[in-house]
């Protein structure tokens, strides 16, 4: 028990106050005097079940409250309604979002059960956290960061990517924004204009390169001092030619207020060295500014495009393992921020494809070295499963395969086949030291069966026989196919034929819809979740059979039905189908967010516990994810009820 520095009645109720704040971080990071001093100078406040402790937009007043008693709820009001957004509870901090951020409320705090808080002056709370790392770490990397505390994660934003050409043009939670500098900065030439005037220009203005627009300031392309130098230098062409002959084209480009983050990861997938900012984030539109790798990376903070650079600059197996921990390390953040589950994956799916390229690269190096080459024919390394869907978060087994041109003679391909065989076997044990498992099912491009000719893969994908439960499974797993890196043309005609073949297969769409509505959600007749009763995972239910699994087939057969081919992700079809079909605009768009909240729960809980995260504990859950994981399995519900009609089963 804490105690206190004097004793008498006078003093028992700062004394009750330090007791309680005690025994909650980050007060009980503090030293009991630090403790002490804050518990003197707060006050008690009691409300009853219907007031307000403050309003959404009201300006804080310099105050942190501490939950002794009760229960607060978060409402957010938009577009005319309340939306309930978190529960607190004894031991929660209020406020600490707009104290340490100097910023209106963003919700409304509204008492739900009577309650009684202990009101902390904020600048000595503040002056404490100074004084103390560990308090001042633990608010910085967990409170302010925890869907428990802060506005960025209690008021809800729009997860689902509208509007955006692709992921990495989306915006990262909790990124710095570009902000366009004045445009007098902007240097700009025209299509016909002489080389030797654009590059007069750049040396007047000291700047590497020149926006090349049109009439309208719409951006048409890049000239850099390196085109300069290789068109009239090197290839000794004119000097006086347009500067047309030599951009770079088309302008990668993104909207004022855009994550800096996400910028640069845009920059890193499509090697420039600069993105052009324009009025609405597209070639449309007038440009507004340029930025270079440098005026982002002064913006970003901490973001994976570093880690891009870094994986392609790595030198050994151990060092590529260390970044993969890295990698990890970047998603836990972002997680414990609240963002997409469906955009965590897409971002590490840039960063793991890297990865297996770099991989790729070094297996075949080495092989070189020992005189060993692989065969001059094309091929390509696909990724299939959770990583095929751009998933794959968490470093758990891998899934992959690999096609390769045939040609012609069995003897030379299977010759082929073995070199190929050698060099998968090689890349994916350098993928096990960094830190991913073998597939326990053996689909990896090192077994036979899922290294083939074009030709092999052909076959096989028109004679499945889908009333065998193998010919169904395999279909379903190269239904997610996705080239990392070789040919992609040959994984766009495999995955082209897929469609193909199973868009107009009823009988295999039926056992698949069989599948989805079999089902059960885990939860009883009272709404309690059904958990498993013996063993090791007593106590847990499975995230992944129960409501990852079926959602993830019900996007798979609404993307056959409709021929979906757009996106890969879970999430991607569900939204690609919200736009394609009234009817399921709907329940499309909530099975979306029902999906992208149990990816979230189930890669937060893997990185707790550093396993796949497939198990919870429903216990573990706060009151707020219990209501929502139930009303995950109530959108589940109506998908089944939708499949059901669809297929007529």
């Amino acid at each position: 028990m804490m105690s206190t520095p004097s004793s008498g009645s006078q003093n028992q109720i700062p004394d009750r106050i330090a007791r309680a704040l005690g025994q909650f971080p980050p007060f009980s990071l503090m030293p009991e005097e630090a403790v002490w001093n804050l518990a003197q100078r707060s006050r008690v406040r009691a409300l009853a079940k219907g007031e307000s402790l403050w309003k959404q937009g009201e300006a804080h007043q310099g105050d942190l409250f501490f939950l002794s008693l009760g229960r607060i709820e978060y409402y957010w009001e938009n577009d005319g309604t309340s939306e309930l957004v978190d529960v607190r509870d004894v031991g929660d901090l209020l406020g600490l979002t707009a104290l340490l951020e100097n910023e209106p409320f963003k919700v409304n705090a509204v008492v739900e059960e009577d309650s009684l808080l202990y009101v902390v002056p904020g600048d000595l709370f503040k002056e404490q956290l100074q004084d103390n790392d560990s308090a001042r770490y633990y608010v910085r990397r967990h409170l302010f960061w925890s869907t428990r505390i802060g506005a960025k994660v209690s008021v809800p934003e729009e997860s689902r990517l509208k509007g955006k050409r692709t992921i990495l043009q989306s915006h990262l939670e909790g990124a710095q924004l570009i902000q366009p500098r004045a445009l007098a900065r902007l240097l700009t030439c025209l299509p016909e204009a002489p080389i030797k005037e654009a590059a007069a220009l750049m040396v007047s203005k000291r700047v590497p390169s020149i926006l090349v627009v049109d009439e309208e300031r719409r951006p048409l392309g890049v000239v850099t001092s390196v085109n300069l130098v290789k068109w009239v230098i090197v290839q000794g062409n004119d000097s006086l030619d347009p500067v047309r002959k030599v951009m770079a084209s088309p302008v990668i480009t993104v909207a004022p207020q855009s994550s800096a983050t996400a910028a640069t990861l845009l920059m890193m997938r499509s090697r420039v060295p600069q993105v052009c900012v324009t009025e609405d984030g597209t070639p449309e539109s007038k440009a507004l500014d340029v930025c270079t790798h440098k005026d982002l990376l002064a913006q970003s903070g901490q973001h994976p495009a570093g880690l891009i650079r870094e994986i392609r600059d790595a030198r050994s197996d151990s060092r590529l393992s260390e970044l993969c921990d890295e990698i990890e390390q970047i998603a836990r953040s972002y997680v414990e921020a609240g963002l997409s589950g469906v955009f965590l994956g897409q971002i590490c799916a840039e960063l793991y494809d890297e990865l297996t390229q770099k991989l790729i690269a070094m297996v075949t190096a080495e092989m070189g070295e020992k005189g060993k080459s692989l065969p001059d024919v094309s091929w390509a390394w696909m990724s299939v499963g959770s990583d095929g869907r751009r998933e794959q978060v968490l470093r758990t087994d891998m899934d992959n395969a690999l096609v390769f041109s045939s040609t012609g003679d069995p003897d030379l391909d299977e010759k082929h086949r073995k070199v190929f065989l050698e060099f998968a076997d090689r890349v994916i044990e350098k993928l096990t030291v960094c830190g991913f498992t073998r597939c326990q099912g053996g689909v990896m491009a090192c077994n036979p069966r899922w290294c083939k000719t074009e030709t092999e893969w052909g076959q096989e994908i028109r004679s499945y026989d889908f009333t065998r439960g193998d010919s169904t499974l395999r279909a379903i797993v190269l239904f997610d196919l996705r080239c990392v890196a070789g040919d992609a043309e040959m994984c766009l005609r495999l995955r082209e034929l897929i469609f193909d073949s199973l868009a107009g297969n009823l009988p295999m769409q039926k056992r698949l819809a069989r599948m989805i509505v079999a089902v059960p959600p885990p939860l009883n007749f009272w709404g309690q979740f059904v958990v498993e009763r013996k063993g090791e995972r007593a106590g847990e239910f499975d995230i992944k059979s129960r409501g990852l699994g079926p959602l993830r087939d019900a996007a798979r057969i609404y993307a056959l039905r409709y021929r979906l081919m757009r996106h890969y992700s879970t999430g991607g079809r569900f939204e690609q189908l919200e736009e394609f079909d009234a009817t399921h605009a709907q329940v499309a768009r909530l099975a979306y967010e029902a999906y992208d909240f149990l990816l979230r729960l189930r890669i937060r809980t893997g990185l707790r516990r550093q396993d796949s995260g497939r198990f919870i504990e429903p216990n573990s859950l706060s009151k707020l994810e219990k209501s929502q994981l139930t009303n995950v399995f109530d959108v589940l519900n109506l998908l089944q009820t939708s499949v059901r009609m669809d297929f007529q089963l």
